[in-house]
């Protein structure tokens, strides 16, 4: 999901108060933090209700929501993605919060455990940012700072 046009909006809400106040004031800083965080968890949770109840619908079987990482670690979003799980009678996974620090270290542990279970890459797959989850699905395009890519 992308937060882009949300930190737009907090941008140019701090550019405001700097304008009118030559500075932001310590009130305002934690009321324009409190604010996005607010923000960030009601669309996580709406989204992935949304997400949720249409997986279950497809696959009645399944019974886990996990996440990971920052997401994982902040205590209103995992507040409110529990809260998502009860409601659909879904187990929510997460990981101790010690271990929610980091993507990077996650997916190079994920990394370390493939190599160490022998299976090694010859080096030769391109990185593609809008890479299908499906390798059935066609390529997802998007807009850039260089235009479209698929």
């Amino acid at each position: 999901m992308s937060f882009s046009g949300l930190k737009t909006a907090v941008l140019r809400a701090r550019d405001d108060l700097v304008r009118q106040h030559g500075g932001i004031p310590t009130a305002d800083r934690a009321n324009l933090a409190a604010s996005f965080q607010a923000a960030v968890a009601d669309v996580l949770a709406l989204k992935s209700r949304r997400a949720l109840a249409l997986a279950k619908s497809l696959a009645p079987n399944l019974t886990a929501f996990a996440v990971a990482g920052g997401v994982a670690a902040n205590g209103r979003i995992r507040t409110a993605l529990e809260q998502v799980c009860a409601e659909l009678d879904t187990v929510f996974v997460a990981p101790p919060l010690a271990l929610c620090t980091d993507n990077a270290a996650m997916i190079a542990y994920a990394g370390l455990c493939r190599f160490d279970a022998g299976e090694h890459d010859d080096l030769t797959l391109s990185a593609r940012p809008r890479w299908p989850l499906d390798s059935n699905s066609p390529s997802l395009t998007g807009s850039g700072k260089k235009g479209a890519k698929s």
